[in-house]
């Protein structure tokens, strides 16, 4: 997860201004914290801490030349600044600013998300707490190595993520949302456990001129893999982690492995993942690895400029099949984002999946199906005013692959706003109603409050 991409993304937040010699994939809700797309124009002589050989520069300032989707997905840029906030020109924005821009003079791009949460809950198990307070810190770091002219042009960067977080206030470290409302899904998707960790230290490779990029190390695999435009991104997006990354997915998010992905056309990509799926957060990726407890996904996308005279979309098929502790099995999921209009900042997602006990035991779904409606930013619209303004309502169903203590089917509907405070500041207040929640005994639904404090650079 990064518990992104992430912790991804992934996303489940990146800024960028597209440049228009290839076509575009559909607009990002976070686009704002994303890369520029580099075209195919000739690129200016990149400039660093070290001159220029021929074909060759070392720690370049320009972005690697990947394709659109590539670009999206891996490159992020050096603003963190939101137009039209309520608030501009608070100093603290002002400061983020300039750390991203004396950074990426240096090849380093980055994106930090920091929040409070308050949420208060109904239901809850005895001697649980009905209201929790939690901290909650996420990065992602690129630093631009090389680039050559070598290998049909080919560039290197490493790439970091970390996560931390913590309860606050008495026993608050030891309690979270999902375990006192006794829920099979992950209601509070900002909780990322009580330590700092990190969840992605991996070498990335372009080649083809940008056509394929490999990725090989510890890697969560949401950052690349089963990305939505409309949900990706807990701190600035639907919090539950079911409309974020299905539970049906049998994935570790600091795991040992290879992520492999192409784009031949502006319209088509494909990608493979092959990972460890039992490294527990935190733990060391090389703890435990065994054939035994391994996950090999594809992931196949359609990209549409236009479907049917309504905008952009994309279809995302995943069929994956591996190993928990020895036993074998299969599975797949599916991933569509659709805008709804052309002229309303309207878009709906659906995500949907199903595997055996096995696998569905890894993050703990055997079958699941969430959809929504989103209106985002920015529009003419004073509630969505800002790129990362966003309002939107899901609901998801999750079966248990493994026994309950009260049901086996579990159901959710969550209801969000963002609101831009300052050009790094968000608050989102949030509202989910879990019905039949799988391992509460005590009630047939629970209700979860959160107000979230995001800061974002």
């Amino acid at each position: 997860m990064a518990p992104i991409s992430h912790l991804l993304t992934a996303s489940v937040a990146l800024c960028a201004a597209p440049v228009t010699q290839q076509v575009s994939p559909p607009p990002d809700p976070d686009e704002s914290m994303r890369q520029d797309r580099p075209g195919l124009e000739p690129e200016p002589t990149p400039v660093g801490p070290f001159e220029k050989q021929a074909g060759f520069s070392l720690m370049p300032t320009t972005q690697p030349t990947l394709m659109p989707y590539l670009a999206t997905v891996n490159l992020y840029g050096d603003s963190c600044t939101q137009a039209g906030a309520l608030v501009t020109g608070d100093p603290l924005s002002a400061a983020a600013q300039s750390v991203k821009t004396a950074l990426a003079q240096y090849g380093v791009n980055y994106a930090i998300w920091q929040s409070y949460d308050f949420v208060a809950m109904s239901g809850t198990l005895g001697d649980t707490k009905d209201v929790l307070n939690y901290y909650s810190f996420n990065a992602y770091l690129t630093w631009n190595i090389f680039q050559t002219d070598e290998l049909g042009g080919s560039a290197g960067w490493l790439t970091v993520g970390s996560s931390a977080g913590t309860g606050l206030g008495y026993d608050g470290d030891e309690q979270t949302a999902q375990g006192n409302m006794g829920t099979l899904g992950f209601p509070l998707g900002t909780d990322f456990g009580q330590s700092a960790y990190l969840y992605q230290l991996a070498w990335q490779q372009s080649f083809m001129g940008g056509q394929v990029v490999v990725t090989a190390g510890m890697v969560d695999p949401e950052m690349y893999m089963d990305l939505n435009t409309y949900a990706n991104n807990q701190f600035n997006q639907l919090m539950n982690y079911e409309f974020i990354n299905p539970a049906t997915l049998p994935w570790s998010y600091n795991a040992l492995g290879v992520v492999v992905q192409w784009q031949p056309v502006n319209w088509f990509y494909a990608m493979f993942a092959s990972l460890a799926n039992n490294t527990a957060y935190g733990a060391s990726p090389v703890q435990d690895i065994s054939s035994d407890d391994w996950t090999n996904t594809f992931e196949l996308g359609l990209i549409g400029e236009d479907v049917l005279g309504l905008g952009p979309g994309t279809l995302r098929v995943l069929p994956f099949f591996g190993t928990s502790k020895g036993e074998t099995g299969a599975g797949i999921a599916i991933n569509l984002e659709q805008k709804l209009s052309k002229s309303a900042p309207l878009g709906v997602f659906m995500r949907a999946g199903f595997t055996n006990d096995a696998l569905g035991a890894v993050q703990g779904g055997k079958s699941s199906f969430a959809t929504g409606l989103v209106l985002n930013g920015p529009s003419e619209s004073a509630l969505l005013r800002t790129q990362q303004a966003y309002l939107a309502g899901g609901f998801y169903w999750l079966e248990a692959p493994y026994p309950t203590t009260a049901h086996e089917n579990e159901y959710g509907f969550e209801l969000t706003y963002v609101l831009q405070l300052t050009e790094t500041l968000t608050l989102q207040p949030d509202l989910q109603v879990i019905l039949d929640p799988a391992n509460n005994p005590n009630t047939d639904s629970v209700l979860m409050f959160t107000m979230q404090l995001t800061y974002t650079w």
